[in-house]
């Protein structure tokens, strides 16, 4: 009979001892785990049933802030620039002096024309004197003519008197045509004189140039010392507090809006700020042959720290459709996954994956994972864990 030498046995002594309490505390995890949920305590939370709703769908376009009222102020007469009263980024009244050009030659044009316009007022009073004149002549002239007539047939006078006036009654007649015609002319001369005076003095006026509204000075194309010429953009300006988005739309989405549709545009910029309601105010008749794309107008409410090139983003309702949402609190996330804890029929909260889509405010779009009449914890927080008995409140 071989003898186990002492060390060898105390070393399988202690292996057999290991396996015992290794098997022993297997049977105490397996009772563990075999143990009900429903031994445990319950975990009070809400819970709520999923219904599914129908949600506008909408097209997320993108646009560009631009002024509605936008204008490049330009000369309209030759001279040198004296004056720049503004710059780029100033905010100026309607009527505000913005600019003013040298115009010397403009000036002596309208000092000529006053002049003239003086000098046919003379002559129209002359005339008007000469035809007075003529006019007291003539009716003299007229009534002797009727007294020899009259005296011609009473046989008083001879003849050749009588032909001696009826000859200076019809010079008077002339010359009141005469008078009458040197009137007329000289007020032609004088409305001629007016209208060039008015000329001189609008070209007199372009030498300074004022804001057609109250707006901001977006650019400032010359420096004092420039030429001026008429034509020559000099001032950009944009008005005040009018803005509105210009987008593409594909034509595919076209039939969907309207003038007059209310449509959301968001800033991404301006990140506490919501999102503001837009009127469609136009939509051009045609599409763009290169891009297959309708170009857009949106009327904005008069906001403020909205400037023109900024960036927006337009959600354009295009039709609505069937979805599930949920409480962007009821959304779990464990490293890459996103799960929520559904209840079963036993009151046990599962952890369940999902897969989530848009959002609507404090809601999120569920795409995969959910179904009607689901129910799922809506807040779940550190106490609720798969496997856990839950009671709803």
């Amino acid at each position: 009979m071989k003898i186990t030498p002492p060390i060898h046995r105390f070393v399988f002594i202690g292996m057999a001892l290991a396996a015992i309490f290794w098997l022993m505390g297997c049977g105490n995890n397996k009772e563990s785990r075999d143990t009900p949920a429903a031994a445990a305590k319950p975990v009070k939370t809400v819970i709520r049933k999923i219904t599914s709703t129908t949600q506008p769908i909408y097209y997320e376009a993108t646009g560009t802030v631009r002024p509605k009222v936008a204008a490049t102020i330009s000369a309209k007469v030759m001279g040198e620039i004296k004056k720049i009263m503004v710059n780029a980024g100033d905010t100026v009244k309607k009527g505000q002096t913005l600019l003013h050009i040298e115009g010397r030659q403009i000036t002596a044009g309208l000092q000529q024309a006053e002049a003239g316009l003086r000098e046919a007022r003379q002559g129209e009073q002359a005339a008007l004197s000469g035809f007075q004149s003529a006019q007291a002549a003539a009716g003299l002239a007229e009534a002797t003519h009727k007294r020899y007539k009259n005296l011609l047939a009473s046989q008083s006078v001879s003849q050749q008197e009588f032909d001696e006036v009826e000859s200076r009654y019809r010079q008077a007649q002339a010359a009141l045509s005469q008078a009458k015609f040197m009137q007329d002319a000289a007020m032609e001369r004088v409305n001629q004189a007016k209208a060039a005076v008015s000329s001189a003095k609008s070209a007199f006026e372009d030498t300074t140039l004022t804001s057609p509204y109250d707006g901001t000075i977006t650019a400032k194309l010359v420096d004092a010392g420039d030429m001026a010429s008429p034509g020559l953009p000099l001032l950009k300006i944009e008005e005040t507090g009018r803005m509105e988005v210009h987008l593409l739309l594909p034509e595919t989405y076209i039939d969907h809006v309207a003038i007059g549709n209310t449509v959301s545009v968001v800033f991404p910029s301006q990140k506490k700020e919501p999102a503001v309601a837009g009127i469609i105010t136009t939509i051009d008749p045609a599409a763009d042959p290169a891009t297959r794309s309708f170009q857009i107008k949106i009327t904005l409410p008069e906001i403020s720290g909205i400037r023109a090139g900024m960036f927006a983003r337009i959600m354009v309702p295009i039709g609505e459709a069937g979805m599930i949402l949920i409480p962007a609190t009821a959304v779990v996330h464990r490293g890459q996954l996103t799960a929520v804890f559904i209840v079963d029929d036993q009151q046990i909260a599962r952890f369940r994956l999902i897969r989530v889509g848009r959002s609507f405010n404090d809601q999120l779009e569920v795409v995969s994972g959910l179904k009607d009449q689901d129910r799922y914890i809506t807040a779940p927080d550190t106490e609720i864990a798969d496997g856990v008995k839950v009671e709803g409140v």
